[in-house]
């Protein structure tokens, strides 16, 4: 069976690729989002709340005011809206910049046609930088929980992770963000009904928690220290620490306990490292010797022991990782389902090592809400008579 034809593009052909044609033949070339942004649930108000009679439905005046804006010394810039929709135009950040897709020419148009591979390579590069950016906007909700404790000395529920195909996403801040009705998106859904788009009356609007300017001055104070080491590594971590938490607080301890054991190896593998090279250098480390320590794969367990002894870890992170790591082997090799306090030490184990090997100072809400009601025992005794 024959391939079919191989769309292309022609120098000759450059300018039309850069306005718009009637012409079915041309695929113009296209650009990845600039902004991508979040809206928080649970929902908050940025600032300060508004007077509930004017959010009784959408309010674009007041809901999409920008309350809180800054460029972050990687250069992103930031913007916070009263509604608590967080922005972030990631256009000129190396690590995941806005993309230009090229454009090109079909053979024949309305027929089958192979993409060209450079239009194909920088649709991909554009998704890895979208996974990317989200992953960083989560690694932002970790650090507006961590500003609560710090800044308000409180602790307060996490946001729930975004992903990368539903964020907000536009050209620039400039753009309007369109209400969309999505099926498969729950935080669109939830934007539409907390903000009211659709007008419906109610008594009053839904209930929202304040965060202070100075809490989101703060997280983005926090986020920049992350950033600005340029560590795509680090950022991934926060996440799946970021991500851990979030599954023991819906009471998946088994699923918490070994993504945050995974964050933990990664951790210990750097301080393990910085060990080695402060070992070899010393005088009475013969060649010999050096071979011996890199010359085989250590467990984990005999590296929190070396790192532990050689006073790399306080003795009670040390406990605690050791705690951790039988609950992960346990459950990784015998299904042995965790306990809550498992994961939250696993949790816990994560925060020390953070701030351990990369003095970075996080604080991961892992508490629940209450999954099963209760009610009198005399109304469950009415009920059974009733029935």
């Amino acid at each position: 069976m024959d391939k079919p034809p191989q769309a292309y593009r022609s120098t000759d052909d450059e300018s039309l690729f850069k306005k718009p044609t009637d012409d079915p033949s041309i695929k113009p070339d296209r650009v990845s989002p600039g902004v991508e942004g979040y809206f928080r649930i649970p929902a908050v108000w940025v600032g300060e709340e508004p007077d509930p009679d004017s959010v009784s439905i959408l309010n674009p005046d007041i809901h999409h005011a920008v309350v809180f804006k800054t460029i972050l010394n990687c250069g992103i810039e930031v913007r916070v809206q009263r509604d608590g929709t967080f922005l972030f135009d990631f256009s000129y950040w190396p690590l995941a910049p806005l993309v230009i897709i090229p454009g090109y020419r079909i053979p024949d148009p309305g027929n089958p046609h192979r993409i060209p591979l450079e239009t194909s390579n920088a649709e991909d590069e554009a998704e890895n930088y979208a996974v990317f950016r989200a992953q960083v906007m989560n690694v932002h909700q970790v650090c507006l929980t961590t500003s609560e404790k710090t800044v308000k000395r409180r602790s307060a529920a996490m946001g729930l992770p975004v992903t990368s195909w539903n964020t907000l996403k536009a050209l620039t801040f400039d753009t309007v963000f369109s209400y969309r009705d999505d099926i498969e998106d729950i935080r669109a859904l939830g934007r539409n009904v907390l903000n009211n788009k659709d007008r419906v009356q109610r008594i009053q609007p839904f209930p929202r928690r304040i965060l202070e300017k100075e809490v989101i001055e703060h997280s983005f104070k926090l986020l920049d220290q992350i950033l600005s080491l340029e560590d795509a590594n680090l950022i991934q971590w926060i996440e799946a620490a970021y991500i851990a938490a979030c599954r023991c607080a819906e009471k998946r301890y088994g699923e918490a306990v070994v993504l945050a054991w995974t964050v933990c190896e990664q951790l210990l593998s750097l301080a393990w490292d910085t060990l080695q090279k402060d070992i070899k250098v010393s005088n009475r480390m013969t060649r010999k010797r050096k071979k011996k320590l890199e010359g085989r794969d250590y467990t984990t367990s005999v590296i929190i022991e070396f790192l532990e002894t050689n006073n790399r870890l306080d003795y009670d992170l040390y406990k605690l990782l050791e705690d951790v790591r039988k609950s992960r082997n346990d459950w990784a090799h015998r299904m042995c389902v965790p306990e809550e306090d498992d994961a939250t030490k696993a949790v816990r184990a994560v925060e020390g090592l953070f701030w351990n090997v990369k003095e970075i100072r996080l604080s991961l809400s892992s508490g629940a809400r209450g999954g099963v009601p209760k009610w009198s025992i005399w109304v469950w005794d009415q009920v059974r008579k009733n029935s």
